[in-house]
């Protein structure tokens, strides 16, 4: 069936060699890059409120970790607390985790819909290189610096004992 399909269409094809200005109907983008304008928008204060919400965990357990607590029932309300309180700090986490990762889908989307996916994906690929060359090259500097002193050392400790033959004076 598929191949008797694949034949008509083939030897039915009619070659289209009209100048016609073809008109599409772009409504349709406009409506979907609006839905998802909406729903990273959506997600964006989504992911403020996690933020919020883990910045406000993390400082309950930062103030639980330097109160001082003498009693014995204190203390093991203090440990359970700590267990529930770090739950919490890792659930807001990987929530966060999350929204990022379909915040980014979106994006890559609405991108890929506006026909710019490539443009910005090849800036990103040269900002990474370029963040990596500076890398290399700053590590390169310093590691031949090092070695710069350690061959300069024996120098170094000739004019430090001149110095201090000049400074003893007898």
């Amino acid at each position: 069936m598929l191949r008797a399909n694949f034949f008509l269409k083939f030897f039915k094809f009619k070659h289209n060699s009209s100048h016609e200005i073809v008109q599409q109907n772009v409504s349709k983008n406009f409506t979907l890059q609006d839905q998802i304008n909406k729903k990273i928008i959506d997600i964006d204060k989504e992911i403020s409120e996690n933020s919020k919400a883990l910045i406000e965990a993390q400082i309950v357990k930062f103030k639980s970790t330097f109160s001082k607590s003498n009693n014995l029932i204190q203390q093991i309300g203090k440990n359970v607390y700590k267990t529930k309180l770090e739950d919490s700090i890792n659930w807001h986490q990987k929530q966060l985790k999350d929204l990022y990762l379909r915040r980014r889908e979106l994006e890559i989307n609405l991108e890929k819909i506006k026909g710019i996916f490539w443009l910005n994906r090849i800036k990103r690929l040269l900002r990474i290189i370029l963040i990596g060359f500076f890398m290399f090259l700053g590590l390169l500097i310093f590691l031949s610096g090092f070695m710069i002193i350690i061959y300069l050392m024996p120098l170094i400790i000739l004019i430090f004992i001149v110095y201090l033959i000049s400074r003893k004076r007898y």
